[in-house]
This record gives C-alpha cells, sequence and structure tokens, in this order.
C-alpha cells in the first residue's frame, strides 16, 4: 500500500513540525502558525491543491493576491523562522529541518524551475 500524501497533508506536516517549537516563538508567529493550520483543514485536498498551485481562470492583471492563503501566509512568516532555525540549530535540529522543506514549498510555489 502505497502513502499518498497530498500537498495539503505535506503543508500541514510542516506546520505541525514548526509548531513543535513554539516556546521559543514570538505570539505572533504562533498565531500566524495556528491560523495557517486552521485555513488549511477546512479546505478539501483538491482545493488546496488546485489554490495552492495558484491554478486559475483569470488574468494575472485581474488576478489580486490572496493575503489570506496558506502559503503566502507562511513566506510572510519565513524569515523569522529561518532566523530562529539558524540561531537554534544545535539544539534544534528539526526546526531546522522544517524550515528548510518550507523554504523548498515555497521556492516551487512561486513556479520558478530553472533548467
Amino acid at each position: 500500500m502505497t502513502n499518498n500524501l497530498t500537498k495539503k497533508d505535506y503543508v500541514l506536516t510542516i506546520v505541525d513540525h514548526l509548531q513543535k517549537h513554539k516556546e521559543i516563538m514570538s505570539s505572533d508567529l504562533q498565531s500566524l502558525l495556528q491560523e495557517v493550520k486552521t485555513n488549511i483543514e477546512q479546505v478539501p485536498a483538491d482545493t488546496f491543491f488546485l489554490e495552492s498551485n495558484m491554478v486559475m481562470t483569470e488574468t494575472v492583471s485581474e488576478r489580486k493576491p490572496n493575503v489570506s492563503e496558506p502559503l503566502f501566509r507562511l513566506s510572510e512568516a519565513y524569515d523569522e523562522l529561518k532566523k530562529l532555525a539558524e540561531t537554534n540549530r544545535e539544539s534544534r535540529p528539526e526546526l531546522l529541518s522544517a524550515v528548510t522543506q518550507l523554504e523548498g514549498l515555497l521556492n516551487s510555489s512561486e513556479g520558478y524551475f530553472p533548467e
């Protein structure tokens, strides 16, 4: 039996790993992660995949960035998470791993694929 991890499940797993280190995070960062998790949990996996891959019917000029979109919200928190992970890399290698996964996810979601 293969384990088919949806993009929704993958993002939730990253958020869960980040939240395990909430005691060293600012309250704003903790709130953002909880908000993202709640928003993701409320969306069906298929819908999350389409929205997070920016599949759209509007043209680029018509489309407004969705500031409540989970990956956008995570991208806003990335710098703070990266600093925390670097500062605590010895004592919390799992945090650095989760931030590295987040970085890969955010980079792939930007639609930039160098050849």
